[in-house]
């Protein structure tokens, strides 16, 4: 069985779209649509449940939002009750990580440790923000919420086996964050 440790937070349901039981998913990244997904594990009470997903189950529906139509899922009262729920999918399925940061999808980065080139370990990413088109990472140095641009210039070097990500960070960005 697996758990929620082993797999990637794709989304979460949000509302339902029509009365045939399609719903719209709030997303983490762009893994849905992207990936010809077969199923997705559906969080319900603290336990994964798997659903299958019928071809073109998945369309996009804006830059953060998607469709979604689950197998036997046949109204609008039926899918109400998922409205909340995460999904899932096993790490197993998702794709490696890419060198080109154009690539790569940086919420795959949520959990790694951030180091800067100069001032060393700052902290967790626990976050990734999407600016109308600026995507940030979130990092909390000292209870302060820092705002790091997720530009493939500042990269140094992504270790996913030790999880984490080396950057040059702008000159005085951190600074700015933590002055009082």
């Amino acid at each position: 069985m697996l758990r929620i440790e082993d797999c990637y937070l794709a989304g979460t349901f949000t509302k339902t779209h029509g009365v045939k039981g399609e719903l719209v998913a709030k997303k983490n990244s762009n893994l849905l649509e992207k990936n010809k997904l077969e199923s997705v594990l559906v969080d319900i009470d603290g336990g994964l449940v798997p659903f299958f997903i019928p071809k073109k189950g998945i369309s996009p529906r804006n830059h953060s939002s998607v469709r979604i139509f689950l197998e036997d899922m046949d109204s609008e009262a039926k899918a109400q009750r998922f409205i909340g729920c995460d999904i899932y999918i096993p790490m197993k399925d998702v794709p490696e990580f890419i060198d080109d940061a154009d690539d790569l999808d940086p919420n795959l980065l949520i959990g790694f440790l951030y180091i800067d080139e100069e001032k060393g370990e700052l902290g967790e990413i626990e976050d990734i923000q999407d600016y109308s088109g600026n995507i940030v990472l979130v990092i909390s140095v000292n209870n302060q919420e820092i705002l790091i641009p997720f530009a493939e210039e500042n990269f140094i070097e992504i270790d996913e086996e030790n999880k984490t990500i080396t950057m040059e960070t702008p000159d005085g960005l951190i600074d700015m964050y933590l002055e009082e």
